[in-house]
This record gives structure tokens, C-alpha cells and sequence, in this order.
């Protein structure tokens, strides 16, 4: 009988047991505590989803954009000027370029030299008079009026330029003549046109961007730095011939023309005259811009002459 008791212990304990064990596989199941659950780790820098585009900083020009460097890298690569292929009828160049305070001295009732102040831009630089094609043999610049009617070319003549047919300019190439060429204010920029701009085969405007450029260009030199720091100052005509050559190479003093004029028995400069190749399509730097003709400067010089200051009648 205790035998039997003894039976139905252990029997019992076993379920006991195998119920404990059955309970806490049970609870593992649905709280689980062994193991830590998964986590999704979140980066820092959260990577864009799958349909969006990346855009960096300095974002590339289009496919159809074509980009123009700062400074051209070579000649396939540098921006073609508006003024290439100019098809007009003629020989070569003269641009005149005037020192204005001495031409004023002469013209004192134009509305230019009327307002002519020391800080402007024509008072330390040389100013365009004009841009003129010529043909050879011809050194007075006779050339001129091409396909113009009798009436324009009539009226040009009777220097009623301001009643002249008004020209298409841009705002920026209007503005940058304004500076480099102060006869604007006696409407020069229309005689210039129709007397020798038509003859160009440009439009005003590439023949007035063209003209404003090589002022620029040359106001940039040692030689106008020369000239404009000998404002008052009487200088020689051979020493003014050197310092061309010594800037723009041996011989280049034949395309340079002198113009002077005499005011109160005193000989001022008041204009220089050079003589440039046809093609003008690279006008990046003067030396290159001279032509393989002879032309003979027509300078009136004399051997000494005067640069003249701001202000009338103060030389």
C-alpha cells in the first residue's frame, strides 16, 4: 500500500513537472525574453528615397548649353565676335582717336568740351573721333557715303547730324559710346555711321561695339599711360614715336599718323591716326592688329608739341 503511494507521487510530481515546463515554453513563446528583438537602425545622414534626384552644389549646365570660359583656353574655343565676315569693299582701317581736351580748344562751343570735367574719361584717355575703312590711295579718307542716298549724304554735309535717322544701338553699346565717344552729345556717333560705318557691311551695332572695344583696348596701353601722364607737358615727336615702337614693336611707328594743331602760337596734340589690318576679328592686342600694307603715316607734327590739361586756353 505505501508502495502504490509511492507510485502515485512520483507520477504525480512528473506532471507537476511537465506542466511547469509546458507553462514557461508557453510564455517564451508569446513574451519572449532570451533574445533582444530586431532594430532597425536609423543612419544619420537619412539616404534619399529611391525617386529622388541628387542635385549637387554647382549644378551642370543642360546638354544643349554650351559653356563660354572666362579667358579662352585656344582660338576653337574663343566667342565669336558679331563683327567677323564684314563684307565691305575696302583696303583696310584708319582709327582715329582724339586727345579732347586740345580739340576742345579748337571746337570750344561744342556741348562736349562744354562739359568736359578733369574725372572723366576722356580727360586721361585718348577718345574715338571715328572708325574708318579705307581703300589705298586715297589719304584723305575721301571714301565714304556708300549706297546713301542725295538727301542723307546732304544733310550729313550741312552737319545737321542730330536730325539724321536715328540709330538701332543697344542700351550697353549706347552707354559705352557715351564714355568713349563724348561727341555723342553733338550726335557724332551719326556722321560717323553714315559716313564711313555704312561702308563696313556691319550693322550699327557691330560697327559701335566694334569702335567702343578697340578704345577700351587702347586705353589699356602704356602708350595712352604715357601720353596722360604727360598732361601740360611739352614732349618731342621722336620720343612719342619710341615709346609707340617700344610697345608695339620695330616699325610699327608707320601706322601711327600725329595730328596737331596750333592754338595761340602753341602746337597741340589733338589726334592720332592708326592704321589697322581689314580683318578685325581677334582685336585682343594691338600688335597684332596692323596690316602687311605700306601706308604712309600723313602726320603735320612738328618736332616739339604740347599735351594739353582740361580747361580751355590753361596750356
Amino acid at each position: 500500500m505505501a508502495r502504490r503511494g509511492s507510485q502515485r507521487s512520483r507520477v504525480i510530481s512528473w506532471l507537476v513537472g511537465l506542466l511547469l515546463a509546458l507553462l514557461v515554453w508557453g510564455i517564451s513563446v508569446i513574451w519572449p525574453t532570451a533574445e533582444t528583438p530586431p532594430v532597425t537602425v536609423v543612419p544619420t545622414e537619412t539616404p534619399l528615397p529611391p525617386t529622388a534626384t541628387v542635385v549637387p552644389t554647382e549644378t551642370p549646365l543642360p546638354p544643349t548649353a554650351t559653356a563660354v570660359p572666362t579667358e579662352p583656353s585656344s582660338e576653337a574655343n574663343t566667342p565669336v565676335p558679331a563683327w567677323r565676315g564684314a563684307d565691305g569693299d575696302f583696303d583696310y582701317y584708319v582709327l582715329a582717336l582724339s586727345w579732347q581736351p586740345a580739340f576742345c580748344e579748337t571746337k570750344p562751343g561744342k556741348e562736349e568740351c562744354a562739359t568736359q570735367t578733369a574725372d572723366r574719361f576722356d580727360a586721361q584717355n585718348f577718345a574715338l573721333h571715328g572708325l574708318w575703312p579705307n581703300v589705298l590711295n586715297d589719304p584723305n579718307h575721301r571714301f565714304g557715303y556708300c549706297d546713301l542716298s542725295s538727301d542723307v549724304v546732304a544733310q550729313d554735309k550741312a552737319g545737321q547730324w542730330c536730325g539724321m535717322p536715328p540709330l538701332d544701338l543697344s542700351s550697353a553699346t549706347a552707354l559705352d559710346l557715351s564714355t568713349y565717344m563724348p561727341g555723342t552729345a553733338s550726335c557724332l556717333q551719326n556722321h560717323e555711321w553714315y559716313k564711313h560705318g555704312v561702308c563696313t557691311g556691319m550693322s550699327p551695332e557691330d560697327y559701335f561695339a566694334l569702335a567702343d572695344h578697340l578704345v577700351s583696348l587702347f586705353a589699356q596701353t602704356s602708350f595712352n599711360h604715357y601720353i596722360a601722364e604727360h598732361v601740360g607737358q611739352t614732349v618731342s615727336r621722336s620720343e612719342v614715336l619710341a615709346r609707340f615702337e617700344q610697345e608695339f614693336g620695330a616699325g610699327a611707328a608707320n601706322y601711327l599718323t600725329l595730328r596737331c594743331r596750333s592754338v595761340d602760337g602753341t602746337s597741340l596734340l589733338t589726334e592720332i591716326q592708326l592704321v589697322l589690318q581689314k580683318d578685325l576679328s581677334s582685336p585682343y592686342d594691338f600688335r597684332d592688329l596692323f596690316p602687311d600694307l605700306r601706308i604712309s603715316p600723313h602726320g603735320n607734327c612738328p618736332t616739339k608739341f604740347e599735351i594739353d590739361r582740361v580747361g580751355l586756353g590753361n596750356f
